[in-house]
C-alpha cells in the first residue's frame, strides 16, 4: 500500500490562507477505503475526502484543506486503509534492496511568510 502527495519534496507553503493538499493512495489488495492526513508529523489526524473512480488496484485521488498557523518546517504524512482492513503502517524496517516498503512516508514542507 502506498499514499503520495502531489506536492514538490521540500515544497515553500505560504503563511496566509489555505491550501488544498492533494495525493493519491493505493494497494493491491483491494479498493482504498479511507485515507488520514496528518499536517503535524502524525500528532493528529484528518480524514481525507476522496474523489474519482475506487477501482481496485488504482490510485484513488485523495484532497483535505489545510491552514497553517506557523512558519517553520511541517511533516505532512498520509495514510490509506483498503477493504481489506489494511492500513499502511508508520514504521517498517528497510529492506536491504529498497522492496516492499509501504510505511508512511514523511514529506517535508516548510510555510514560509508570504
Amino acid at each position: 500500500m502506498k499514499s503520495a502527495f502531489e506536492l514538490a519534496w521540500n515544497a515553500r507553503v505560504p503563511l496566509s490562507g489555505t491550501r488544498t493538499l492533494r495525493g493519491r493512495s493505493w494497494s493491491g489488495q483491494g479498493r482504498i477505503v479511507r485515507v488520514e492526513v496528518s499536517m503535524d508529523g502524525g500528532l493528529t489526524w484528518r480524514v481525507a475526502e476522496h474523489h474519482g473512480h475506487h477501482l481496485a488496484k488504482a490510485w484513488l485521488p485523495w484532497h483535505v484543506e489545510w491552514t497553517p498557523r506557523h512558519t517553520g518546517t511541517r511533516l505532512l504524512m498520509a495514510r490509506a486503509t483498503d477493504e481489506t482492513g489494511a492500513t499502511q503502517p508508520l514504521t517498517r524496517p528497510r529492506h536491504p534492496f529498497g522492496y516492499h516498503f509501504d510505511a508512511v512516508v514523511r514529506h517535508p514542507v516548510h510555510v514560509v511568510l508570504d
